[in-house]
C-alpha cells in the first residue's frame, strides 16, 4: 500500500460523512418532487376539470342504521303475594278397627270359571231374491189379519180424511226376526209411522233360504189405510 503523504489527504476517515450528505441530498429532491407533483395545478395538466373532482367531507357522510336503538325494557313489577294462615280445628277419628272373625271350619267355595261368549254379528248383506223367500207363520192372510187387528187411525188423519197406501220394505233376519223397517212410498207421516210400528210387532217369520241354508232377505208389504 501506498503511504499517504499526510492525514489531511485520508479521504477513507471521512467516507461516512459524504454518505450521509448524500442520503440527506437525495431525500430533499424526493420531497420537493412530491411537493411538485402534488398540488392542484397539476389536475389541469392531467386535463381533469375541477367540477369533476369529488371531495368527501365527514358531515356528508350518512349513517346506514338511522333506526335508534330500542329503549331498555322496563323492570318487571313483583305483584305481592300474601299468604293468610287458617288454623284448622277439625279433628280426625284415627281409631280404625280392621279386627274380624273368621271362621276356620267354614266351607270355600270352589271357583268355576265362566266362560264368556261373543255374540255374533251378522254383517252379511240381505238378499233380493233368494230359492225360497221368508213367509209369515200362517201365511200372508195370518198376517193381514194380524196387521187389521193392531193398526189404529190415527186422529189427526182421520179428522182431515187422508187415506192412502204405504209401501214398508224390512229384512227378515236369519232367526225370523224383522229389523230395518222403512217407509218405501209414504202417504201422510202419521200413517207411515203407524204402519212401521205395527210391523215392527210382528211376530217371527219363516226366515229365507239360500241352498238350504237361513239367509237375510229383504221383503215389502203395502199397508192400507181407508176411512169407511
Amino acid at each position: 500500500m501506498i503511504e499517504k503523504k499526510s492525514q489531511k489527504g485520508d479521504l477513507d476517515k471521512k467516507r461516512n460523512t459524504f454518505l450521509l450528505i448524500g442520503l440527506v441530498a437525495i431525500l430533499g429532491l424526493v420531497y420537493a418532487g412530491f411537493e411538485l407533483f402534488a398540488t392542484s395545478d397539476m389536475s389541469k395538466d392531467l386535463g381533469i376539470p375541477d367540477e369533476e373532482l369529488i371531495l368527501v367531507m365527514d358531515e356528508d357522510v350518512i349513517a346506514t342504521d338511522p333506526t335508534p336503538p330500542p329503549p331498555p325494557p322496563p323492570i318487571a313489577q313483583q305483584a305481592e303475594v300474601i299468604l293468610k294462615i287458617v288454623e284448622d280445628n277439625i279433628k280426625v277419628n284415627t281409631d280404625f278397627d280392621f279386627s274380624q272373625d273368621f271362621d276356620l271350619d267354614m266351607a270355600v267355595e270352589e271357583y268355576v270359571p265362566i266362560d264368556i261368549v261373543a255374540e255374533e254379528v251378522d254383517n252379511t248383506p240381505p238378499m233380493r231374491f233368494v230359492e225360497e223367500m221368508p213367509e209369515p207363520v200362517g201365511g200372508m192372510e195370518n198376517m193381514y189379519e194380524f196387521l187389521r187387528t193392531n193398526l189404529r187411525y190415527p186422529e189427526v188423519a182421520r179428522n182431515n180424511n187422508i187415506s192412502g197406501q204405504v209401501f214398508l220394505e224390512f229384512v227378515v233376519e236369519k232367526d225370523g226376526s224383522i229389523s230395518g223397517v222403512k217407509v218405501i212410498v209414504g202417504v201422510y207421516p202419521d200413517l207411515d209411522q203407524e204402519a212401521i210400528r205395527v210391523v215392527k210387532m210382528m211376530p217371527k217369520w219363516k226366515p229365507g233360504k239360500q241352498m238350504g241354508k237361513p239367509v237375510r232377505c229383504f221383503f215389502n208389504i203395502p199397508v192400507r189405510f181407508t176411512i169407511n
